[in-house]
């Protein structure tokens, strides 16, 4: 896989934020009739990353070790060196629909739409011992840079959708615990990369994704609650074309399982009621951790890839986000709406990208029925 390709998959898996049922992102249900639209519009960027020992370095630093990898060294003392700065960025609008089926489930649907962009600038400076390397290795090294230096096409596309259930187990709206079980299934609806085009960016895996979510309620007094949200997806094996080891220039198709994703986010929620409308401030910590995959591994003889999945290096990622948020209550002026507005920063992580968030989170209620006022966030 380029390592381009590499870096932005993870970052498009990392950015998947889940589709929830809720009316905020805690264990209770949406009223019987109501239905609930959420649009999220969230900004993500970073030029750092985290190795596999959890240290920070330049996001550029990746690409550099991967030519390295192949048997290209970044450089040769008296002859040359490499340097390569690195930028990803993603804008994505993210659209749920939520419907309260009856007292004890949810149906619902999240649609996103992912628009990520890789850019590199990788410069070559040549000193005197590089007239000295034979011209197959002056070409293998300018061929390595120029492959490194760019960016993929800015374009918008569909991401895996997502559709699920949740149900209430424990408690209602008025009891201090509350427990609710969901889960559901993500769809391959987004774009796979091409790993031919360096500069394309996959919006999905590929594969299926079966999901189990948990929300748990401690509801301390009627404007404060802490809400602890998990969520564990299995992904079933799938198939892709992969670059093969021997010649980066032809692909062949590959069997892989990603391994086991866990979510944990723990959220404290504030509730302050004005006049007319209702100030919500919480605090997201959010910690992913995913498992290492399992891949085909690499028949040189027959130059495919064959046999059973073996486990994968580097497929395996974790990660610590902080994301305060600021929410407006609309309803008690009369809009059935509510308003979110999120900061968030990865602060630790290994084998991934470090990325800042801005994300915009605006929710509106409509009653199907035609019974009742809208519902509270």
């Amino acid at each position: 896989m380029p390592q381009s390709r590499l870096l932005t998959a993870l970052l498009v898996l990392l950015c998947l934020w889940p589709w929830s049922s809720v009316r905020a992102i805690d264990a209770r249900l949406l009223p019987e009739g109501v239905l609930r639209v959420r649009l999220y519009e969230s900004w993500y960027q970073g030029d750092q990353a985290y190795d596999a020992t959890g240290q920070r370095r330049p996001l550029g630093q990746t690409g550099l070790d991967k030519l390295a990898s192949n048997g290209v060294p970044t450089s040769v003392a008296g002859a040359y060196a490499i340097r390569n700065n690195a930028h990803s960025a993603l804008q994505r609008t993210d659209i749920t629909i939520d419907y309260g089926f009856n007292h004890a489930l949810d149906l619902g649907v999240w649609i996103p739409v992912i628009a990520p962009l890789f850019t590199q600038s990788a410069t070559l400076s040549r000193q005197a011992g590089f007239s000295a390397l034979t011209a197959t290795q002056q070409g293998t090294v300018a061929a390595a840079v120029a492959r490194l230096n760019g960016a993929n096409a800015d374009q918008r596309a569909l991401g895996d959708v997502f559709v699920g259930v949740k149900g209430g187990i424990v408690g209602t709206d008025n009891t201090p615990f509350r427990f609710s079980l969901g889960g559901g299934v993500r769809l391959p609806t987004g774009h796979v990369a091409n790993p031919l085009d360096p500069h394309d960016i996959a919006t999905g895996d590929g594969q299926w994704d079966l999901s189990l979510w948990s929300w748990t309620d401690f509801r301390l007094r009627d404007d404060f609650l802490i809400n602890l949200h998990t969520r564990h997806d299995y992904g079933l094996p799938g198939h892709q074309d992969t670059l093969l080891p021997s010649d980066p220039t032809h692909a062949a198709g590959m069997r892989f399982q990603p391994g086991l994703h866990h979510y944990v986010q723990l959220e404290p929620q504030w509730r302050l009621p004005l006049e007319k409308v209702e100030l919500l401030p919480s605090l997201f910590v959010i910690y992913d951790r995913q498992e290492r995959g399992w891949q085909q591994g690499f028949d040189a003889t027959r130059a495919a890839f064959a046999g059973p999945l073996l486990p994968a290096d580097g497929t395996d990622w974790q990660r610590l986000m902080i994301k305060p948020t600021f929410g407006v209550n609309l309803i008690p002026s009369g809009l059935p709406m509510a308003l979110y507005l999120s900061c968030g920063r990865a602060v630790w992580g290994r084998n991934t990208p470090e990325v800042g968030l801005v994300e915009l989170r605006m929710d509106f209620f409509f009653d199907a029925t035609g019974k009742r006022s809208p519902v509270r966030p």
